[in-house]
Parts: structure tokens; sequence; C-alpha cells
């Protein structure tokens, strides 16, 4: 009877375990899109974080489904909506990246960039290497009137994938920004070129603009 009794508590134990492992996949899953859609998830995921687990299937359950609604929400564009979602997620297992990561993503597109920026912070305490998270981050500190922070952010990103047309791009207005046109017209070089590569010919065009902004300014300053 004793082992009959051990044996039903380890299979309980392992229900509890296969319910967990995909909640905490889904915390810590790089993601990453285009700004108006959720984002999606690449091929490679990152190992789960050291922290609490939700303390039983049935949490674990919850938190999953209220991941789900927000990204359904969010896809229809119904930013607020996802909010909320994300935040019935969070209010149970505060240490989900991933529903960190893409309530900011709602945050931003509602321009609460403080509310944004705050939860991108989080989600890079947990997943430091989401490089979307890095990205959006430094898009929502620029539109937040604050490109110097957003500089580090967008060399981040750079550092780590070299061929990055956007990051390029929004580093050199951020540089711009910033009143250093010298240091803008290299970045937006880059991005011209990239998107060049990438067939992207509407936002080469958009980055030429900008450098012929940028050595206005520059010329201006030498005066």
């Amino acid at each position: 009877m004793k082992n009959a009794s051990l044996f039903s508590l380890k299979r309980r134990q392992r229900g509890i375990w296969i319910l967990f492992i995909p909640l905490t996949l889904l915390g810590t899953m790089v993601v990453g899109g285009q700004p108006g859609w959720a984002q999606s998830i690449p091929t490679e995921v990152a190992p789960p974080p050291s922290n609490t687990p939700p303390a039983s299937s049935e949490t674990a359950v919850s938190v999953a489904k209220s991941v789900r609604l927000g990204d359904d929400r969010y896809a229809q564009a119904d930013y607020k909506g996802a909010v909320e979602a994300y935040t019935q997620a969070l209010a149970v297992y505060k240490l989900n990246a991933y529903a960190l990561y893409n309530r900011a993503n709602a945050y931003r597109q509602l321009e609460d960039y403080e509310s944004a920026i705050a939860d991108y912070n989080l989600s890079l305490q947990i997943d430091p290497n989401n490089l979307f998270a890095h990205l959006y981050r430094g898009i929502s500190l620029f539109d937040n009137k604050q490109p110097a922070a957003a500089i580090s952010d967008f060399s981040k990103v750079i550092e780590q994938n070299p061929q990055h047309a956007l990051a390029f791009q929004k580093r050199g207005e951020s540089h711009l920004a910033k009143g250093d046109p010298g240091a803008a017209i290299p970045d937006l070089r880059k991005a011209a070129a990239l998107y060049e590569q990438e067939g992207k010919f509407r936002k080469q065009s958009q980055v030429l603009e900008l450098i012929k902004q940028a050595s206005s300014a520059k010329s201006k300053s030498k005066k």
C-alpha cells in the first residue's frame, strides 16, 4: 500500500511537471516580429530560467490561457485587451518573460512608452538574450525622447546581428536626435545598403532622406 501511494504521488508530480514545461518555455522564448503583430517564435528556444513555477497544474493552465488570450487580442490590434490578458497571467506568474515582453509590445502600440520600457526591463532581467526586447526597448526609448539610452540597445542588437538594417537605421536616427549627425551618417548609410540588399526600396528611400538631413545638419555645424 505504501508503494502504491508513493507511485500515485510520483504520477501526480510528473503530471504537474509536464504541464509546467510548456509554460516555462512560453515564459522564456526569444520572440520577435514586425510591429503591429503578435511576435513570432524562432526555432531556437532559450533554456528556462531558475525561478519559481506556478503552484499547481490548474494555475499553469490558467496562466497559459491568459497568455493565449493576450496573443489573440494583440493579433486583432486590441492592445488594451492584450494588456489586460497579459496582466492576468503576470498576476499569477510574475516571472513570465513572454507575457512581460508582449505586454511591453502592447504598451508600445498604445504609446505608453514608460510602461513599455518597464516591462522590457523586467523581461530582459529574465531573458537577457532576447534581442527583439532590446530592439523594441530601444525604439520605445527613442519615441520617449531618450535617444542616448536607445543607442545602447541598438548597439546590442547590431553586435549580435551586424546585418540588422532596422537597428542601424534607428541607431542613426538616435545619433541624429542627440545632435551628432557625424555619427548618424555611417549608420544610416549601412541601413540603406542593407535595405537595398533585401529589396526593401521604400525603406531605403526613407533612409536616404535621413542621410540628406544628417549631411545638412553636419554642414551647418561646421559653419
